[in-house]
């Protein structure tokens, strides 16, 4: 894997990615450290366009106010793309298969991401080359996901389509990030800003027509207050870190936020409620996060040593 800053990742963008993941893991466990969360409601759909729109608007505010160079077309077309690959894809896909796949088992699936982008990298990003001890760290986390979130089988062709439908919800994840990687760091010229406010845009119009189509509109203010605060506080700056890391690391890294985000949910579950924990569970514990962080802080010099010789 390469990074763009050298043989050791920067720790500003280790920090970050942690982060990160730290906001993922609060969003999930929102309804019980804010109980009025509970009685939101917002719809899936609506909720998404509001946030990737907030962070449009910011991201567009603030390029405009630094007059920022503005893109070309191709860029334009470019990032608005990204936003759909990276941002409403796994989402839509997830929704679609959610009356089959319960959302632990979701969680667990989209521990595939890490080891997609690894695959996928070399071919789609900036990376030269795949290791064979990055895909076997990767692995490592799966096998913790499935330790923690196990996975049943499904019984009906209806739930054998809904567990692929999360599978590709994982690989355009991963392809997402391997493209928007790609972009970033061929965005010398441009602004960085103009381009998350391009992505999250065309998400946010994306999510808009989905919730039209299939959610009732209920914009209601007063009754989303708690919601609205939330979104401003921990999602919507979730996606503006996300674009920001995007030229500072790889993809395959930027992804261990998907073993990252449930590793903590889990340790901060634990921590808040103290129950019994079983084997199996600190098995998962320790793979998910060897795996996470072999993949994060492991040097270019390290992966080269096992690089599979497939180009």
């Amino acid at each position: 894997m390469t990074t763009g800053t050298g043989p050791v990742v920067r720790k500003s963008a280790v920090a970050a990615v942690f982060l990160l993941s730290l906001l993922w893991a609060l969003d999930g466990l929102g309804p019980d450290l804010l109980p009025a969360l509970r009685h939101s409601p917002m719809p899936g759909m609506e909720r998404q366009a509001i946030t990737y729109g907030l962070a449009a608007l910011v991201a567009g505010g603030y390029a405009w106010k630094r007059h920022s160079q503005l893109p070309s077309l191709r860029s334009t077309i470019d990032w608005s793309g990204v936003g759909l690959l990276l941002f409403v894809a796994p989402v839509i896909l997830s929704m679609v298969a959610q009356s089959w796949v319960s959302q632990l088992e979701r969680v667990a699936i989209f521990s595939l991401a890490p080891m997609f982008a690894v695959v996928l990298e070399p071919h789609l990003g900036t990376g030269q080359q795949r290791s064979n001890v990055a895909l076997i760290a990767a692995l490592a986390a799966v096998a913790g996901a499935l330790c923690i979130f196990p996975l049943d089988l499904p019984g009906t062709p209806a739930a054998g389509a809904a567990v692929l439908a999360v599978v590709l919800a994982a690989a355009s994840a991963a392809i997402g990030n391997c493209v928007a990687v790609r972009f970033a760091h061929c965005n010398s010229a441009g602004s960085l800003a103009w381009c998350a406010a391009l992505a999250a845009g065309s998400a946010a119009l994306a999510f808009a027509a989905a919730g039209g189509f299939t959610e009732r509109a209920q914009w209601q203010i007063a009754a989303n207050v708690a919601e609205l605060v939330w979104l401003v506080l921990i999602d919507m700056p979730a996606v503006l870190l996300l674009v920001w890391l995007l030229p500072q690391i790889s993809a395959a890294r930027m992804t261990t936020r998907f073993i990252l985000a449930p590793l903590l949910t889990v340790l901060l579950g634990i921590v808040l409620e103290q129950p019994g924990i079983a084997a199996r569970i600190v098995l998962g514990i320790i793979l998910m996060a060897a795996g996470a962080l072999w993949l994060l802080l492991a040097s270019d010099e390290d992966a080269d040593e096992g690089r599979i010789g497939i180009r």
